[in-house]
Formats: structure tokens, C-alpha cells, sequence
């Protein structure tokens, strides 16, 4: 029996247009697009332009994996460290070698994916809400991405470092709700 979409916010619109908007009604993966893009940005050219094409991969295997899945995970404490942990590494202003930031950001986004997939697995439209999501990260990836992309001032670089400070900060709030308020 396939059920309609209880981890959606409906639109109106259809699941599609639900996972359009569901990047954007879940703080926790807006976020996470969000970090990725700066830690791009402050690595170099060469990994901030292949952040468009790699995320939304990653997001359709990772989505496409955890559908599969008997039930849902619930890694809300994991995925919010592993969040803080990206806003940290972003407002430290950190250059981190490159050939380890598309690896990362894969795991990361893969992993997100599979709880996101999961979340939806056995849903009528499952898939189209997907395909929503996967739209919107690809979207808001190459508009970051294209907007901060080096050569940048050096107020820039600062706006970098404050965009994951207050990604952090949003990450350890939402990790104390968490660990005060057991789900």
C-alpha cells in the first residue's frame, strides 16, 4: 500500500513542487548545500565548479539507496554534528587540501541523501519529490557557487567565514533541541 508523502510539506503543487521546497523547509540540508558551497569557495575554482554537478549526483544514489530501505533512519544528532562540524571547518577559513574536499562533501551529501531517501521510501511520488530536491540543490549549488566564486574581495572572504560561523551556530542550537528533547 503506498501512502501519500507524510515527510513532505504539501504545496499544492504536486511532489515535485513538494521537493522543490523541501530543501528549503529543512534546515538541516539547506544548510548543509549552504556549507559545502563556501568550503568550495575557500578551497579553489576547480572544486567550487564541480559542487553543482557532484551534490546533485550524489543526493539522486544517496535518495535513490535510502527509498530502498525498510524504515526510516533517524540520525538527527549525527547529521546536526556532522553539520556543526562543516559550519566549523567553513568560518576557521580553513584552505583544506583539495583532493579531499570533493570526497567530503559526496560522504556528506551522500549520507544526508540516504536519510532523506529513507524518509520518503514507500511514499506515492517518492520519487518525483526527489527529483524536486535534487532540482533545488543543483540550483541553489550553481548560484552560490557562481556568485562567491574566487577571485573575491577580501570582505568576501570574511562574508565566507561568517556564513559558516552562523552555521555552526544554527547547527549547535539545533543539537542542543536534539539532545534536550529526545525524538
Amino acid at each position: 500500500m503506498i501512502i501519500p508523502l507524510a515527510h513532505l510539506t504539501a504545496t499544492g503543487f504536486g511532489p515535485w513542487a513538494d521537493g522543490l521546497a523541501r530543501l528549503v523547509l529543512e534546515p538541516t540540508e539547506l544548510l548543509l548545500v549552504i556549507g559545502l558551497v563556501l568550503l568550495g569557495v575557500q578551497t579553489n575554482r576547480a572544486v567550487s565548479d564541480r559542487l553543482p554537478v557532484l551534490l546533485p549526483l550524489v543526493w539522486l544514489l544517496g535518495g535513490l539507496i535510502g527509498m530502498q530501505l525498510a524504515s526510516p533512519l533517524h540520525w538527527a544528532v549525527v547529521r546536526t554534528a556532522l553539520l556543526a562540524a562543516v559550519g566549523l571547518l567553513a568560518a576557521l577559513g580553513l584552505r583544506l587540501w583539495p583532493p579531499l574536499v570533493l570526497p567530503l562533501a559526496a560522504g556528506l551529501a551522500g549520507l544526508f541523501a540516504l536519510v532523506a531517501g529513507s524518509a520518503l521510501g514507500g511514499h506515492a511520488g517518492a520519487l518525483a519529490a526527489l527529483l524536486g530536491e535534487l532540482i533545488a540543490i543543483a540550483v541553489l549549488t550553481t548560484l552560490l557557487a557562481r556568485a562567491l566564486a574566487p577571485p573575491h574581495a577580501r570582505w568576501l572572504a570574511i562574508g565566507l567565514r561568517v556564513g559558516g560561523s552562523w552555521i555552526t551556530a544554527a547547527a549547535l542550537l539545533m543539537l542542543g533541541w536534539l539532545l534536550r528533547h529526545p525524538q
